[in-house]
Formats: C-alpha cells, structure tokens, sequence
C-alpha cells in the first residue's frame, strides 16, 4: 500500500543533510525520478519509504504524513521587517532554515518551528483582508488536507490564495481567532 509522504520534510532533511537529489538517491538505492517524485508530492511504496527512512537515519513514520484532516500546525509570526526578529530567534538558539525568498523564512529550536514573513511578502499573495492588524501578531499556519473541509471549522472566509510555492492557502477567522490553513496544490 503506498504512503503519502511528507515532501517538504522530505526535502528539508534532505537539503539537513546537504545533499542532491542525485546523492539522495544513490545513498538510498531508489531513483533520482523516485525522489524527484516524492518531493513532488506523489506517494511512495513501502520499500522506497524504507530505503529513504533508513538513508537518512529517520523513523518511517517522519516521512509520512499523518492522517486526518490536519497535518501539521506551524505558528507563523508576520513582520514589518525580518532581520530584527531573526536576530532575536538566533540569540535564543534557533536555527535559520532559509527559503528560496528573503521575505519569509523558517526557525527551528529543538523540535519547535517557527515561521517568520514580512508584510511586504504576505502582500504578494494576498490583496485583502486585515494583513496590517496581523503584524506583530504569531497565528497558526496549518496544513490541511482538504482546504474545503478544514474551512467549515471558521465562521469567516477572508481570502482564499493560490501562492508562488504551490500552496492554496485561505485567510480565516472565527471570533477573533486568525489562522491560515494550508494545501499542497497538486
């Protein structure tokens, strides 16, 4: 049966460990097309979870993703200017995991993540709603399987995105309490 695989932690432990995709592949035993795929978003067979899982001295079960209908829950913190709250997260210990944009960028401390986005980058993708009373503000960012499914749970819909990254993403609110849930566009 195969597995739905977790393709951004796939790529981040991947990316950890400073390896192609080629180097992925070779240390695994699978294809450069097998993990080109995975990252990809398609699912892996039980062997090339093995294979990758073993590679990368990981359990299985962290390159999966879990079932129902939430994935993951990363607090996202939106800022007028990144460098500032970098400094602070680094003088605390945490690490900079960098994005392929420097308006928004990741932390990791121990097993907590964080991500860190400027209002100029959260304004690229979304034109209305109350991004300026966010500011300073740290919201859940969640990752959900069904985007439709997960925004029943919110009593308003402030504006549904398709980003840059391959994510649809929908600004939400119910009683004061914003979030933004998160897809994988296929």
């Amino acid at each position: 049966m195969p597995h739905r695989i977790n393709r951004s932690r796939l790529r981040s432990e991947r990316l950890k460990r400073g390896w192609s995709q080629d180097q992925l592949a070779a240390v695994s035993g699978v294809s450069v097309r097998t993990v080109q795929r995975l990252e990809g978003g398609r699912a892996a067979t039980p062997t090339s979870l093995a294979a990758l899982a073993l590679a990368m001295s990981l359990p299985e079960a962290a390159l999966v993703l879990p079932d129902g209908p939430v994935r993951r829950i990363t607090p996202l913190t939106i800022t007028r200017d990144l460098d500032p709250a970098r400094r602070l997260y680094t003088d605390l210990g945490f690490t900079v995991i960098e994005t392929d944009d420097p308006g928004c960028i990741g932390l990791r401390g121990g097993t907590t993540h964080l991500i860190l986005c400027s209002l100029a980058f959260m304004q690229r993708d979304y034109t209305r709603g109350p991004l300026e009373a966010l500011v300073d503000r740290t919201i859940p960012y969640i990752w959900v399987h069904s985007l439709e499914a997960a925004r029943t749970a919110y009593s308003t819909l402030v504006e549904e995105v398709a980003t840059r990254n391959r994510t649809r993403e929908a600004l939400v609110e119910h009683q004061g309490q914003w979030a933004i849930l998160a897809e994988l566009m296929p």
